[in-house]
């Protein structure tokens, strides 16, 4: 296992996750939270949907729509399990979108996350995967428009720490100068469950907060802040050292601050997850990779 530093201090795990699925309570009575399963090639879909003020309090997130995809874990999937996932994260994006009032003939797709730190490393990675096409459209309309596809642009802001530039202002600035109409954040994010660890794929139409999994928020990529759709897909490849002890009932190990701890199949994992939700981008809206 690999270890990295978590400020997070709380005791209840449900603080230690960033899929809705894992806040849901077991008691479903409280009005505007709906939870649904449902089957899949690739694998089972949770579909949380918040609605009321009084949900979002209760899962502690914001009002909207939380779909999880749980593959197994990515690194044992064959390539026709590959191929499945990416069809399915192809055709929720297009169903978010359809459910919403954006219009994905611009989209800006931003990997976040650090390069240099493989559990951190998802977002970027995906966007290394996904085809740009907004210049084709820039130099030729008419090799873009035979392409039948959207204007794509990506970008990869890096950490604060190695630019000094909070991820969140790089976006604004991005979508200042080209106006997308729609932002799709990936990023590597927080579970507690080991189940879930390298084998969960949340996509949700709330945005993000980069670093907020393990502690270090930082300013929001979502609607309310750039002032188009958001939809945010992560993936889980930390959890906290804590939550293990929460379950035996003993003390926190690493002190009470914790450690955040990843698998040490993680290379593989991001390599995978990183392969689906880049193609799945490409196949809903851009050049299809198949």
């Amino acid at each position: 296992m690999r270890f990295f530093h978590s400020g997070i201090c709380e005791a209840d795990t449900n603080t230690y996750t960033d899929l809705a699925v894992e806040r849901r309570r077991a008691d479903l009575s409280v009005s505007g939270v709906h939870y649904t399963s449902a089957e899949s090639d690739g694998g089972l879909w949770e579909c949380v949907e918040i609605t009321t003020a009084e949900g979002a309090k209760s899962i502690g997130r914001p009002i909207g729509r939380y779909d999880t995809l749980n593959t197994g874990r990515m690194d044992l999937l064959c390539e026709a399990g590959i191929y499945d996932a990416t069809e399915e994260v192809a055709k929720k994006l297009c169903e978010m979108v359809e459910k919403s009032d954006a219009v994905p003939e611009r989209i800006l797709v931003v990997g976040l996350g650090n390069r240099e730190l493989t559990p951190d490393s998802v977002g970027a990675r995906a966007a290394e995967s996904v085809r740009p096409t907004m210049h084709i459209k820039a130099f030729d309309e008419n090799t873009f428009y035979s392409l039948d596809c959207s204007e794509i642009a990506v970008i990869k802001p890096g950490v604060t720490a190695d630019s000094g530039i909070e991820t969140a202002e790089i976006v604004r600035g991005v979508c200042r100068k080209i106006m997308p109409d729609l932002v799709i954040a990936v990023d590597s994010v927080a579970t507690a469950s080991e189940e879930r660890l390298g084998s969960s794929i949340q996509i949700c139409d709330t945005g993000i907060h980069p670093g907020g999994g393990i502690g270090n928020l930082r300013s929001a990529i979502t609607r309310e802040a750039l002032g188009i759709p958001v939809i945010a897909i992560g993936v889980p490849t930390v959890i906290d050292s804590r939550v293990f002890a929460i379950k035996k009932g003993a003390d926190a190990p690493f002190g009470s601050e914790g450690m955040m701890v990843a698998p040490k199949e993680i290379d593989d994992i991001v390599r995978v997850a990183a392969r689906v939700i880049g193609d799945g981008i490409n196949q809903a809206f851009g050049i299809c990779p198949f």
